[in-house]
């Protein structure tokens, strides 16, 4: 397994720092070091704001932000921050986990006070750069068409119980601007949904302004619906439909599936894909019948662009073997076969003869690894391993020394000294409860002829939960997955240090009655640095 490289490289490391001090274990993250980047102008780069910005209207932190690029050249905590200028400011703290350029964005606070361009300085480390922000009065106009119907008006997106809104929905309206300035123009809520306006106009008369559309309309409101749009004293209305139940067939020719099916076991979180030819969009309910325990359903709206839809699965199997399920949409109907395996035994580390897995590494269809378990045993003391080989393309290749008592699973494995050291330790409990601890014995050693003494320790995280991942052939999903963190402690003095935080730490996934489905490395910021997942597996 690749955990015993990453074991094997990390004991290098702090190989490497043990000539340091002791202490280096027990601090935390170091500044960061770097350069702001900038123009020959001295203007900072990208030089992105966001937001408008008016007279007395606070800044909204989330809206109101500046963006800019760090040049980073040693990760760490970070601050950037500007300058206070006509009553407001902008700031960013964090961590840099990445060296190279980097993009960060600040975050306003204040309520500016006076109109006009607001020149401010953004300071990191020892860099500066410059932004500037335009402040702009309250502005004066009117709406085309007020007070009586909003001319001309141009509604766009679909509009319909259960469709998300999104950037297409939207209205766009002309306004008479005679003050320059900056404008707040929205309507009233009608069937849950509203349209708003905000920005910084020009004088001048039929200017085009788009008001997005927010929120949605509940469940069973169909029809004409008028809206008030309000610019100050001046108003004018548009009409929006709301569509009705859509109307269609659905085509089971095609299904899909993702995840497990077992009998035994619960289906949550798998899925089925068919295809469906909409007539009509609107709200929609596709079911099928209960066959086996388990039924698939479905609702929402389409569009009439839409071209499938994807069937949650419900309840757990009784028994193996295929079966078949009738999808209904109105009077549509088709029919599919879902195939269930065979219970799951017990195990969720199997290693009976023959059973054998494919992983893939970093999301990369060709960096895979084929493992097998050997008929072959081999005995220390007094202890019967099974033996895992190995294929990552160059032949087969011992993976791996595995035994199981009760429910500690066990390791057997060389740690990587100078010489061959070999370490038995338990690498999972499937009988304790979560947030259990342990330790494995502690090894000594030498590494490039420094001393060392290590040992690991691990945790569960979750028991029995269910999940997910997408892997080059497609979505997994597995349940009850026990996910166990390693962690490498290291004897400095008479006292055992955690180095996680300048080591990282492996998290393993292991699926009842299919092994392990996903093992990931983090470094010491808690951020992922390599990760296995499992794309195929055959259990006997």
């Amino acid at each position: 397994m690749r955990k015993h490289i990453i074991y094997f490289l990390a004991i290098m490391a702090i190989v490497a720092v043990g000539c340091q001090k002791e202490t280096s274990f027990e601090t935390g993250s170091a500044p960061s070091h770097g350069s702001l980047q900038s123009e020959l102008t001295g203007d900072c780069l990208p030089k992105s704001v966001n937001g408008t910005y008016e007279v007395g209207k606070a800044l909204v932190p989330a809206t109101n932000t500046i963006t800019v690029t760090v040049n980073v050249d040693t990760i760490g905590d970070y601050v950037i921050y500007t300058d206070t200028v006509n009553g407001y400011f902008f700031r960013a703290t964090g961590i840099f986990t990445t060296l190279g350029p980097n993009v960060v964005t600040l975050r306003g606070s204040g309520t500016p006070f006076a109109s006009g361009t607001n020149n401010f300085v953004v300071g990191y480390d020892s860099t500066f750069c410059d932004i500037q922000v335009i402040v702009a009065s309250a502005g004066v106009g009117t709406l085309a068409g007020a007070p009586t119907a909003c001319t001309p008006i141009t509604v766009n997106g679909s509009y319909s119980p259960g469709i998300p809104i999104s950037a297409a929905n939207s209205a766009a309206i002309k306004v008479n601007v005679t003050t320059a300035g900056s404008f707040a123009i929205t309507t009233d809520t009608v069937a849950g949904i509203w349209f708003s306006f905000s920005g910084i106009l020009p004088v001048g008369t039929g200017q085009d302004v788009v008001l997005q559309a927010h929120g949605g309309p509940p469940t069973g409101t169909t029809g004409a619906k008028t809206f008030t749009v309000k610019l100050g004293s001046s108003a004018c209305t548009f009409p929006v439909t709301l569509a009705g139940p859509a109307v269609g067939t659905v085509n089971c020719g095609s299904a899909v599936f993702t995840g497990t099916y077992t009998a035994g076991q619960p289906v949550a979180g798998n899925t089925v894909q068919i295809g469906v030819t909409v007539t009509s969009a609107g709200a929609y309910t596709i079911t099928t019948d209960t066959v086996n325990g388990v039924w698939f359903n479905a609702s929402g709206s389409f569009l009439t662009t839409n071209t499938s839809v994807t069937l949650v699965a419900n309840g757990t199997a009784t028994a193996p073997g295929p079966f078949t399920y009738t999808v209904k949409w109105g009077t549509s109907i088709c029919t599919f076969v879902c195939n269930f395996n065979a219970p799951l035994s017990n195990d969720y580390f199997p290693r009976t003869t023959g059973s054998n897995w494919s992983y893939e590494f970093d999301d990369i269809a060709n960096d895979s690894l084929y493992r097998i378990v050997i008929a072959a045993t081999k005995t220390v003391s007094a202890n019967v391993f099974n033996i895992f080989m190995q294929d990552d393309g160059s032949g087969l290749d011992s993976s791996g020394y595995y035994r199981k008592n009760s429910g500690d699973y066990f390791e057997w494995f060389d740690v990587g000294f100078d010489t061959p050291t070999w370490l038995e330790y338990i690498m999972l409990k499937d009988n304790v409860a979560v947030n259990t601890t342990w330790t494995s014995s502690q090894v000594s050693g030498t590494v490039q002829a420094q001393p060392l003494t290590v040992r690991l320790s691990f945790k569960i995280l979750q028991k029995d939960v269910p999940v997910s991942f997408t892997t080059s052939t497609g979505a997994k999903s597995f349940t009850n997955v026990i996910i166990v963190e390693e962690k490498i402690q290291v004897l400095v003095g008479a006292t055992w240090t955690d180095a996680t935080t300048t080591f990282g730490h492996i998290e393993s996934y292991y699926a009842k009655g299919i092994g392990l489905i996903k093992s990931e490395q983090f470094d010491g910021t808690g951020a992922s640095s390599f990760v296995q997942k499992l794309r195929r597996y055959q259990v006997f």
